[in-house]
């Protein structure tokens, strides 16, 4: 007999209103696979807390200026509902469940509800689509210790893999670069119209201690999406999102709009490369911060691709990704890069 399967959506995770913020930030700053310190067993959490205290104010103000709250619950929990019901269609009639790195539902809520639905064989789907060890490594190390805790490392777990480069998952990031290219006023043809990945960033320092495959697979997405649907766009790769004065990985976003200020580009069409999903850095840093230094640069025409969010062609594409990780001999799925159009404004 077949063992139950079950479907397990992890992601970061945010506050849910300002005043879970700063408990939000000492879980984020408290997790080893994000700082790790020597004698951690000692500094990590007092270290944490002095983080978390030190920023909640400024992090607030963030969460206050987009409704007073992280959209990522919400979102993810729509796109495993769209997970479900395409699943079910393709003859998997699978429960999804969610687990969130650093704020609810927590993986020792997800856990619980897996082991009462009595899986016994889990498919982790990390809503990350490129790993880094504080992304990916860092939910299926806790979710590996959440079992442990629990007598329950007899439960199969498959982790899918990154599929940054994956056709079905390219062909829906370029749908929103198609949609915003056709949806904004250009004072250039659109395949002249710079485009600039924007990726969160990483410390150098635990890049190069760590070996982390990240930025290589951020750079790779770029290089895909432009060569089989935007050969002719000039691109650029930006980082956001650094905290603290040491080293990370650049260059910056606000430094690289800068510089095009200073080239007299006029014409930017910025890409959240490494989210799947409207949060802090989308709705915040990209729209309220990076738009808005445009603005003052003088850039005349900066924009955004909308999230992928539930868009139909991503649900799609987690799909048949989870699909290929059910049904090992199904044959992957092509997506010729002539279902982008170019459509010039």
């Amino acid at each position: 007999m077949s063992k139950k399967q079950g479907i397990l959506m992890v992601n970061l995770g945010g506050p849910d209103s300002l005043d879970a913020v700063e408990s939000f930030l000492y879980n984020l700053f408290s997790d080893p696979d994000i700082i790790r310190l020597p004698m951690s067993w000692l500094l990590q959490k007092p270290l944490a807390w002095y983080i978390a205290q030190s920023r909640a104010m400024e992090v607030c103000r963030s969460y206050a200026s987009m409704g007073g709250r992280s959209p990522i619950l919400p979102l993810t929990e729509a796109q495993g509902e769209a997970l479900a019901g395409r699943l079910k269609e393709e003859g998997h009639d699978l429960p999804v469940f969610i687990a969130m790195r650093y704020w609810h539902p927590f993986t020792e809520e997800a856990v619980s509800a897996i082991l009462a639905h009595g899986i016994e064989e889990l498919f982790i789907l990390p809503l990350y689509p490129h790993y880094s060890l504080t992304t990916t490594g860092s939910s299926v190390n806790e979710l590996n210790k959440v079992l442990e805790q629990r007598q329950a490392e007899h439960l199969t777990r498959h982790v899918i893999d990154p599929y940054y480069a994956h056709p079905a998952f390219q062909a829906a990031l370029a749908e929103t670069v198609e949609e915003a290219l056709a949806a904004h006023t250009w004072s250039c043809p659109t395949e002249d119209v710079q485009i600039l990945f924007s990726a969160h960033s990483l410390p150098k320092k635990f890049v190069e201690r760590t070996g982390d495959v990240y930025p290589e697979q951020i750079v790779e997405t770029c290089e895909r999406l432009m060569r089989d649907y935007f050969p002719n766009n000039p691109w650029e790769l930006g980082y956001q999102s650094k905290v603290g004065k040491m080293p990370w990985l650049g260059p910056d976003t606000e430094g690289v709009l800068s510089f095009f200020a200073a080239k007299n580009v006029d014409n930017i069409l910025m890409v959240p490369v490494s989210f799947v999903s409207d949060h802090l850095e989308t709705l915040y840093e990209i729209d309220g911060l990076y738009l808005g230094m445009a603005r003052e640069l003088g850039i005349k025409n900066c924009n955004r691709t909308p999230a992928l969010n539930v868009r139909p062609s991503f649900i799609e594409a987690l799909t048949t990704i989870v699909l290929e990780a059910l049904e090992p001999g199904r044959s992957p799925q092509k997506t010729s890069p002539a279902t982008a159009t170019r459509e010039t404004v």
